[in-house]
């Protein structure tokens, strides 16, 4: 059967040097769109990097991550194409020797081919077999030398599979580990296939009569990375016990390399004379002198854990890749850096705070890592990528008229920069890790909680220190600030308390809110009309800023803020946004990454108040407002309000599953639910917090209760009775669980 290239979606041109490389819009197998989730418009950023693979000249770099699969220059780090599929699932990534092939490999056996000629995907498991489909993860893919074939391990099979690249048939199954194929290689003539498995055993292959011909015994370990020098002569092996070995194919013997990783080496690679080997475990590059098996230089990659190593051609230059997003150009025998091929749009990890500039046209955000990165806007693309804290940075703010970006780093660093050149023009003391940052609405102070209890005041025009308030014992552990809009109050959120401050004495003002010791997350946020105050601790209280009294409560979340013209409030919590509107406090809209549970962690509105970003899996959504920028449209906006507080029915009843149990209130009040069994032992409790007064009725605003106990666990089948208090009123009403 002869190759039938799939072509999900449409095709856009891109001019590259050497390879006529076309460039696919956001596209998944089946032809369907990188999904966006309803209502978001764009996605900045491509998301933390999890696999990469170099072309063995070192040419072309293939990256993987959630959202796509990239080839990029291996010499510049210049993007080339984004090829049609996703590497969501996929584990491992191989580019054939003449940068023509990608194969891709992981979840569910799967092992996929990309054609860099014209960028098009071929599924390479034969329909109407599952009995070619790989068993477990595939975990190990190696092109031939000619690029005419395939090796490819599911871990769980224990065995290899050649596949053609040109008929996408397998050609043979070598079959014999006892244990997980964790590895293979093919020699340099192409004859001889090795494999390398969780058995502690490396076999050889003939490549053309698929039939064992020797194995290499007594590594007592797994063999996670093989390469063979490129004569043939000599193997490479490198086991989960940091050890990297060379086998004399021809003698028979082996040594073992001194100065073992420090974990598990997962890539080798010798230089084009063979003289050279580096080894990549951990987060660790190493060169090692073939000859005398000594170790030379250490190339060290931070933190993060080495995804790929090869040697440039000329034999010079060793290139590795990082999960941190780095990849370096080495110079072998110095050891020094070169150059470094950046992935600066990508965040890793978590994007943890945004901010919006004035005008709109920028986005500020931190990730996991240490840059601070400036997105355009309209243009959705990255603008500036800023370098300058040494440990993650945290937070970012934008001063009120634009000019200036402050960011704070674990560090113990406030740094403050020029927007329009991106310059560096100041660092300010932090005291500590940097975890909450605000200007004053006039620009002229900048407040930053710095840890240890303590708030520090910058003088922002002369760049110094000008006042520290509190101390352990007042602040808490301050974890976010907000400035009124009069710029008179500071409000401080953190894990034992909301407190305000007058900003000209520098003193404790008021106390709102004491909540769980235990609870060190406590968003804070003021309206821009100034009038209401969101924070606290496990759930989100509103203060009414002339009385300060409390008007409502809503669902924990990690961000607050409010749009400009102060008609919603949004707040994440786990992995939703929601959006309430704040004439009401009802629940407007949810805005929900449909199939993905990835917490989101920062929210924040444009000026105009038509986007909303969020930012979670080191990507940032930018969602479209515009349906909610009209009249409000809550339920209950035009009904009176009820005659008395009242536990209503509750909803199906009997049911198996969930049940809503609706219930009105004729005043404000503090609502508790508590579910009793038969015997009147309490066997749930379910705290609604400060309602107002209103109805509660459909599903959504009604109390849920999911059948299971305080703990989770399931409960059996019986009577139930719901207990609920709100105020001075206590009501009862009995249920059926039906199992």
């Amino acid at each position: 059967m002869g190759r039938t290239w799939i072509t999900p979606g449409p095709l856009t041109a891109v001019a590259l040097a050497g390879l006529g490389l076309l460039m696919a819009r956001d596209t998944l197998a089946g032809g369907e769109a990188v999904p966006l989730p309803e209502g978001a418009i764009a996605r900045l950023g491509r998301g933390e990097i999890q696999v990469m693979a170099f072309s063995t000249d070192g040419t072309r770099l293939a990256l993987g991550g959630k959202y796509g699969v990239w080839i990029r220059d291996g010499r510049t780090g210049a993007d080339l194409a984004r090829l049609e599929g996703t590497a969501e699932g996929i584990r491992i990534l191989a580019l054939s020797p003449d940068g023509s092939s990608l194969a891709g490999g992981g979840e569910g056996g799967l092992v996929r081919l990309w054609d860099l000629a014209s960028g098009r995907y071929e599924d390479s498991l034969l329909e109407d077999s599952l009995l070619e489909r790989h068993r477990g993860m595939v975990v190990a893919l190696a092109f031939s030398p000619d690029g005419s074939l395939l090796a490819a391990a599911g871990g769980k099979d224990r065995r290899v599979r050649l596949w053609s690249v040109d008929s996408a048939r397998t050609e043979a199954v070598l079959a014999g580990h006892l244990w997980d194929v964790l590895s293979v290689a093919f020699s340099p003539d192409g004859e001889t296939l090795a494999s390398g498995s969780a058995d502690g055993t490396i076999r050889l292959w003939s490549v053309d009569e698929g039939l064992h011909t020797g194995t290499l015994e007594g590594l007592g370990t797994w063999v996670q990375a093989l390469a063979f020098s490129p004569d043939g002569s000599m193997l490479a092996s490198g086991g989960r016990n940091g050890e990297v070995r060379l086998w004399d194919l021809a003698a028979g013997g082996h040594q073992v390399l001194p100065h073992r990783h420090r974990a598990m080496v997962y890539h080798l690679a010798f230089s084009p004379d063979g003289a050279t080997l580096v080894s990549g475990g951990g987060s660790e590059v190493r060169v090692w002198d073939v000859a005398s098996g000594k170790s030379g230089a250490s190339l060290p990659m931070g933190n993060y854990r080495i995804l790929s190593v090869t040697f440039s051609p000329e034999g010079r230059v060793a290139v590795s890749g990082g999960q941190g997003h780095t990849v370096g150009r080495w110079d072998v025998e110095s050891g020094e850096l070169e150059a470094t091929l950046g992935l600066e749009a990508e965040h890793m990890g978590y994007v943890g705070s945004l901010a919006f500039s004035p005008d709109g046209k920028s986005l500020a955000s931190t990730g996991d890592d240490n840059p601070v990165r400036l997105w355009d806007v309209e243009g959705r693309r990255l603008r500036t990528v800023l370098y300058g804290h040494w440990r993650r940075a945290l937070k970012v703010a934008f001063s009120p008229d634009g000019s200036l970006l402050a960011t704070g780093g674990g560090d113990h660093a406030v740094r403050l920069w020029d927007v329009g050149s991106g310059r560096h023009l100041a660092r300010l003391p932090g005291g500590a890790a940097v975890v909450g940052l605000a200007f004053s609405p006039d620009g002229a102070c900048l407040a930053n909680s710095a840890g240890r209890g303590l708030i520090y005041l910058y003088s922002v025009p002369d760049a110094r220190l000008k006042e520290i308030l509190g101390g352990d014992e007042t602040v808490g552990g301050a974890q976010s600030l907000a400035f009124s809009p009069d710029g008179r109050t500071l409000a401080s959120g953190g894990g034992r308390l909301v407190l305000l401050w007058d900003v000209d004495t520098a003193a404790p003002r008021t106390l709102l809110e004491e909540s769980s010791p235990e609870y060190w997350r406590t968003p804070v946020a003021f309206s821009p009309d100034g009038r209401i105050l969101a924070g606290g601790g496990s759930r989100i209280r509103l203060w009414d800023t002339d009385t300060w009294e409390l008007r409502g409560s809503l669902e924990d979340s990690r961000s607050l803020a409010f749009s400009p013209d102060g008609r919603i409030l949004a707040g994440c919590g786990g992995s939703l946004v929601r959006l309430w509107d704040t004439d009401t406090w009802e629940l407007r809209a949810v805005l929900e990454r449909q199939g993905d549970e990835t917490p989101v962690l920062s929210v924040a509105f444009s000026p105009d108040g038509e986007l909303l970003a969020s930012g979670s899996d080191g990507t940032i959504l930018l969602w479209d407002l515009s349906p909610y920028l009209g009249a409000p449209t809550s339920v209950g906006l035009s009904q009176p309000l009820p005659d008395w507080t009242a536990l209503l029915a509750s909803y199906p009843n009997p049911f198996n599953q969930e049940t809503w149990i609706p219930f009105q209130l004729q005043a404000p009040a503090r609502v508790r639910l508590t579910i009793h069994d038969v015997r009147g032992a309490l066997v749930r409790e379910i705290d609604l917090g400060y309602r107002p007064a209103g109805w509660y009725q459909a599903s959504g605003r009604a109390a849920r209760w999911d059948g299971r106990g305080q703990r989770g666990e399931p409960l059996a089948t019986g009577v139930y009775f719901a207990r609920l208090q709100a105020g001075p009123v206590v009501q009862m009403r009995k249920m059926l669980l039906l199992k």
